[in-house]
């Protein structure tokens, strides 16, 4: 089924964290089989204690694979992890530069784990293609960082909370 089915936002989900069907199954403790049917759109109302697994496994919650798309903002929300993988550089930026205090430090950390875990599947994967993807997603997320970064040091300078730029030299 496609057009925002549970397979297409399973699948998707599974992309985002880099998972085969095969490793997603195995991580999930369901079969390959299931996935794939899932997917496919063979399965299209998988038992809950399945999708419970699997959103277990993919770390997101059984309504991100369950609610429509249509009009939700779970999965997308701004300055939300997982807007943050979709959003276009300008939209990513703008987003940024309205953004509290509080959303710009809830995003950095979760880029800051999502870096973390990204680094440690790269580890565990042998050289190849899925090495390089994982890799690319890294530098992706590590630049998102620094926009972060660069947003709240930004924010303090404005709100004259550094304490620093009036005191260093600008040239460096």
């Amino acid at each position: 089924m496609r057009g925002g089915g549970i397979g297409e936002r399973l699948a998707r989900a599974r992309r985002a964290r880099m998972m085969t069907q095969g490793r997603l199954a195995e991580t999930a403790g369901v079969s390959p089989t299931t996935v794939s049917g899932i997917e496919s759109g063979r399965i299209l109302r998988p038992h809950f204690g399945t999708v419970r697994k699997l959103a277990g496994a993919l770390e997101v919650a059984p309504e991100e694979l369950l609610l429509s798309g249509d009009g939700a903002q779970r999965p997308g929300a701004p300055l939300s992890l997982a807007w943050a993988r979709e959003a276009h550089e300008e939209e990513f930026d703008r987003e940024l530069e309205v953004a509290s205090d509080e959303q710009l430090d809830t995003l950095a950390r979760e880029l800051e784990e999502e870096r973390g875990r990204l680094q440690r599947l790269f580890a565990e994967f042998p050289p190849g293609e899925e090495r390089r993807l994982i890799k690319r997603r890294i530098r992706t997320l590590s630049a998102h960082s620094g926009s972060v970064s660069a947003q709240v040091h930004s924010n303090e300078v404005r709100a004259g909370g550094s304490g620093r730029s009036s005191e260093e030299p600008s040239g460096a």
